[in-house]
């Protein structure tokens, strides 16, 4: 299909999952505008660590690790054209042991070393490292996937309006993408699930490091700064960081990573839950597609997404099985 030439698709949200989405239909030939509402640092997109590897693999169905190895191929296309997403492969150490993880790697013959982790006051515990583990900078990640498609930061209109004047609006605003399904007739409650995080100028961190049972968080920047957290909070949509909690994930970081620098930044985002274990992709309504429903895995899988909407606009045949992801497959 010649650029230019295909259907007008309205993406609702400029995120990482709906930036991928306008990309691939634009690459597709589609005529594509986007629309954002400016959720800004609130946006899981923003907020993120950036971590290239679903979160709790164990507890994914099949069908979300398709869609996580075809989003690793594209992972690596992007970063080849665009280095400023500074994907990385740093590896994930777990400390305090992760069975199940451990477990569901090597079910796959996927590599699990036993390590030592150095803590901040210099004494060594037994850890697990999950080498080849990705790392992307997720505030760039939307801007790279757009390159030159423009985007219109105002409110979204009803869908109605936007079926008025488009041959598909596709639905990928992330923890706020509820009401526009509503509209479709689709009740997926979508919700935001707030996560807080910490930015601190340096720390000698060399990989991707996690301590479940302080629910610790922390990945090395390519700078040398260190980003740490998480939260995670049925809040609503109050953005707002909260002291204590700030305190606690410091204090944890302190303890766990060596020469952490000072604390220079901290911030609040969400997100998108639903009650699936898996993204919602598909068709909701004649002429209305949804991307909705990452919750933990929106960095990770907004490349295949994006893919597998174009395919499913454009009547293409799907590089990953569509069917799993439909609204029915939610319901």
């Amino acid at each position: 299909m010649a650029p230019g030439t295909g259907p007008r698709v309205v993406v609702l949200g400029a995120g990482v999952v709906g930036a991928a989405c306008a990309r691939h239909l634009a690459d597709g030939g589609a005529r594509v505008r986007v629309l954002d509402p400016g959720a800004g640092r609130a946006a899981g997109s923003w907020a993120a660590a950036g971590i290239l590897s679903p979160s709790h693999p164990e507890r994914l169905p099949d069908h979300v690790h398709a869609l996580a190895a075809r989003s690793l191929e594209l992972w690596d296309d992007l970063a080849a054209r665009a280095p400023q997403v500074e994907l990385r492969r740093p590896g994930v150490t777990v400390l305090g042991g992760d069975p199940a993880w451990r477990d569901w790697r090597e079910a796959r013959g996927l590599p699990v070393e036993e390590v030592l982790w150095t803590r901040a006051d210099g004494s060594a515990e037994p850890a697990m490292r999950f080498p080849g583990v990705g790392l992307v900078r997720p505030p760039r990640a939307a801007g790279a996937l757009l390159g030159g498609i423009t985007v219109e930061a105002r409110p979204a209109p009803p869908l109605e309006e936007l079926r008025a004047r488009a041959d598909v609006v596709v639905v990928a605003t992330g923890a706020w993408a509820a009401a526009h399904l509503a509209e479709a007739g689709l009740d997926l409650p979508v919700a935001p699930r707030r996560g807080q995080m910490l930015l601190f100028d340096r720390g000698r961190l060399g990989t991707i490091l996690m301590e479940p049972v302080n629910e610790g968080v922390a990945v090395p920047r390519a700078d040398g700064r260190v980003v740490a957290g998480t939260t995670m909070e049925d809040a609503g949509f109050a953005a707002a960081t909260v002291a204590e909690d700030l305190d606690r994930l410091e204090r944890w970081a302190r303890g766990a990573i060596p020469g952490l620098g000072a604390r220079i930044d901290a911030w609040a985002g969400f997100r998108p839950w639903s009650p699936v274990p898996a993204p919602t992709i598909g068709e909701v309504a004649p002429g209305v597609v949804a991307a909705v429903g990452h919750f933990r895995n929106g960095i990770l899988l907004a490349p295949a997404t994006g893919e597998l909407v174009a395919d499913l606009v454009l009547g293409r045949p799907p590089r990953v099985p569509a069917a799993p992801f439909a609204p029915a497959a939610a319901g």
